[in-house]
């Protein structure tokens, strides 16, 4: 008979986490790169563009403008269609990123995470800083070998969209 063993886990002094450039092992919590100014936001890609990845950035995002260009792209069809019937207080999904500013894509696919030509949606085409919620960070892996790409959830994302600096989420979640 196997042994069960039960572990408790106090995650209320968890705080969410960025991997800096260029390695998604370089892991530090969100708090220590507050002010980092980023210049682009990237929701989507085959990890970071499943439908839970949108409510959760929707739900930071409801009621609230981008002030940095803002991409999503959603891993499916299926997802795409999701955004437009899920709702939260009534708003589909869909509509909060629309009304926030998102530019959002309905072809579904790798978009920037791949790089691509210079007319791929979302492309890093300057050296500039961008916050992910894509899987990888290394250099030129966006586009331009100049950006520095920072990772994170789609919570951290929405909220440094909205700042234009990294952000916590946890202010716009309260």
């Amino acid at each position: 008979m196997p042994l069960q063993h039960t572990i408790n886990i106090d995650v209320s002094k968890l705080t969410p986490m960025v991997a800096k450039p260029h390695s998604p092992d370089n892991v530090v919590p969100i708090n220590e790169l507050g002010g980092i100014s980023i210049q682009q936001a990237y929701i989507g890609s085959c990890t970071g563009g499943k439908t839970e990845d949108f409510i959760s950035a929707a739900r930071v995002l409801k009621g609230h403008k981008v002030i940095i260009p803002t991409y999503a792209v959603p891993a499916t069809k299926e997802i795409f269609h999701n955004l437009i019937t899920t709702y939260i207080d009534g708003v589909s999904v869909y509509q909060i990123l629309i009304e926030a500013g998102i530019n959002l894509s309905s072809e579904p696919g790798c978009a920037a995470c791949c790089g691509g030509p210079s007319d791929t949606f979302g492309r890093i085409n300057d050296p500039i800083s961008v916050i992910s919620t894509t899987n990888r960070n290394f250099v030129g892996r966006m586009g331009n070998k100049g950006a520095l790409i920072y990772l994170s959830s789609p919570y951290s994302v929405a909220a440094t969209a909205i700042t234009g600096v990294i952000t916590n989420p946890e202010r716009f979640l309260s």
